[in-house]
């Protein structure tokens, strides 16, 4: 009689939500990651206007440049902020996800053990069971031996 596991749907629902779960992880990561990409667009592309805007200064601009300098500058910063809300946002959504991923890998170990547990305990019988057979065959053949013996002699 083969090994079966009485909870062997339950461990496979626990391992298919951790599956899920882990998968949820690995799209908020990316979404973490995608928007720290951008935000470094965006500090790169204000270095340069930055730079740019100095040369100009250097060269000399007009106050009409200037205020647009300023706008410009303004109008970055923001969306500057707007990306780091956006990043924070996401990197405590990614954490909420990886706790709930570690919740669903636990149960799914949780049962796993259990499982493993429960087929080591039924090869022990198993094992047992079948030493107690060779025993006893080889009680019987002895026994059997032993009133052939007599009689030949």
């Amino acid at each position: 009689m083969p090994f079966r596991f009485s909870l062997q749907a339950v461990l496979h629902f626990r391992q298919s939500l951790e599956h899920q779960q882990e998968l949820r992880l690995r799209a908020a990561n990316q979404q973490v990651a995608r928007v720290r990409r951008v935000l470094d667009q965006h500090n790169a592309r204000v270095q340069e206007l930055h730079a740019g805007q100095a040369r100009e200064l250097a060269e000399g601009t007009t106050a009409a440049e200037l205020r647009f300098s300023a706008l410009c500058r303004s109008a970055l910063e923001q969306q500057r902020q707007e990306l780091e809300r956006e990043l924070q946002r996401l990197q405590k959504m990614r954490d909420e996800q990886q706790k709930l991923f570690v919740e669903a890998r636990r149960q799914s170990e949780t049962l796993a053990g259990l499982r493993d547990h429960q087929r080591r305990e039924y090869e022990r019988k198993a094992s047992r069971r079948e030493q107690r057979r060779l025993d006893d065959a080889f009680l019987l053949r002895r026994s059997y031996l032993a009133e052939r013996s007599p009689r030949d002699g």
